[in-house]
């Protein structure tokens, strides 16, 4: 039984090192966000609006992905919303203002949903019976500790 988890979690090394390293870019735009709201003075429902587009974008990024991943497979749909989600915070780096910020926030949710929904479709399409909760698991310790991580910084 661990064997074969082992033998699992080498082979999808590449999928937990990008989840975990946009895990830890998350947190650490999570924690910027709300700081730099503060030191540019939006007022409290401003930096509320703006915060809650990533929740937005992650409603319907939920509903939309699985019918991107059938059309064009699992790593083209990872790689270009990837892409899209360190677009999202290049745009809040480069324009400070309130609607720029909430359209970052809602292509971040939009984009980190589709990552989880096809790196747990990946995951769940390479596991058996036997070891999937295992390799949701450690799916999961790596998504939280990235995520930490990036809240640490």
């Amino acid at each position: 039984m661990q064997i074969t988890i082992q033998k699992e979690v080498k082979k999808s090394w590449a999928l937990f090192l990008g989840i975990g390293t946009m895990m830890i870019a998350h947190g650490l735009q999570l924690q910027v966000m709300g700081i730099r709201s503060v030191v540019e003075n939006f007022n409290v429902v401003t930096t509320g609006i703006f915060m809650s587009g990533y929740y937005v974008g992650y409603f319907l990024g939920s509903h939309t992905t699985p019918k991107l991943v059938q059309k064009v497979g699992h790593i083209r749909v990872f790689a270009a919303f990837a892409s899209l989600a360190s677009l999202s915070a290049l745009v809040a780096a480069v324009y400070v203002n309130p609607f720029m910020w909430t359209l970052s926030r809602f292509i971040t949710g939009i984009s980190l949903v589709s990552c989880y929904v096809v790196t747990e479709s990946w995951l769940n399409d390479r596991a058996t019976n036997k070891n999937r909760g295992q390799l949701l698991s450690t799916y999961m310790i790596i998504l939280y500790f990235g995520l930490a991580i990036g809240m640490l910084l």
